[in-house]
């Protein structure tokens, strides 16, 4: 439950600086923040205490969930006036209230199970994270778009005091009460500023860890044995004889290429 310790300064301090501000858009992401922090917070807790120790919420109410505050998430968006989708280098792709509703909240349970599931090493989710948000600071300051701005270099600043403590080896670990969070973070945030697509060069090692675990999951129902030798990608790597802090090092390394072809590819 280590992701309390930056979940909670950094929706504090967000809220005091952007709604006494009148920044009344905000009000999406913490929402959507406290929604997911709320159900991770309760998972964490079931695996920790009382006679369901180490089982937490079953995998189809955390789904329900997930789909549900994505699509209100969704469906705020597109009230806010801010539900457009730029595909860079072909410009902006018209699409129906609805066609926005399915395509975001898609975008988002795809990002937050994408982060959770990068959450198995030390400081892997923490600074692939941290990269992605600060790809996104930089494309929403040359916008002009303060809200959005504030919000990721305040995620970047909590996650950078938390890495403190969760380098290798790690004090402790955020859990689900912060991978799912910084997930949907993730994903409102780019739906905010209308770059979607851009969280698969951002957030390249989380589209790796999903593919691989789709890629598993088929192999195994259709091969019946497994593509990879274990999934999430970075434990396969392990398993191929690859020390942790190698793992997490060389996806950092794949993580800031990605946030640097985000923020070029923005421009386009």
């Amino acid at each position: 439950m280590g992701g309390i310790v930056f979940l909670v300064p950094v929706l504090t301090v967000i809220s005091i600086y952007c709604l006494t501000a009148g920044r009344w858009d905000v009000l999406i992401p913490l929402g959507v923040a406290l929604a997911l922090g709320a159900l991770g917070i309760v998972d964490d807790l079931r695996t920790l205490v009382g006679k369901t120790r180490s089982a937490g919420l079953s995998p189809a109410f955390k789904w329900v969930v997930e789909i549900v505050v994505s699509v209100v998430a969704a469906y705020a968006i597109q009230l806010s006036g801010r539900g457009l989708v730029h595909v860079p280098f072909f410009g902006l792709i018209p699409l129906p209230w609805w066609g926005y509703i399915v395509f975001a909240a898609f975008v988002l349970v795809a990002t937050t199970s994408s982060v959770a599931i990068t959450d198995g090493l030390d400081s892997l989710a923490a600074t692939t994270c941290s990269l992605a948000f600060l790809a996104f600071w930089v494309i929403a300051t040359t916008r002009g778009d303060v809200t959005t701005a504030s919000l990721c270099a305040t995620l970047v600043g909590g996650i950078l005091a938390y890495l403190w403590f969760n380098a290798f080896p790690a004090q402790m670990w955020m859990g689900d009460a912060g991978s799912l969070p910084l997930g949907g973070l993730l994903g409102v945030i780019a739906l905010l500023l209308g770059e979607p697509f851009l969280l698969i060069p951002a957030g390249i090692v989380f589209v790796a860890n999903a593919l691989a675990d789709i890629a598993q999951v088929l192999s195994m129902k259709i091969r019946g044995r497994r593509i990879l030798r274990y999934a999430p990608l970075h434990h396969h790597f392990e398993r191929v004889g690859w020390k942790e802090t190698w793992v997490v090092q060389r996806f950092w390394i794949a993580g800031a290429v990605g946030a640097i072809v985000a923020i070029l590819a923005s421009q386009q």
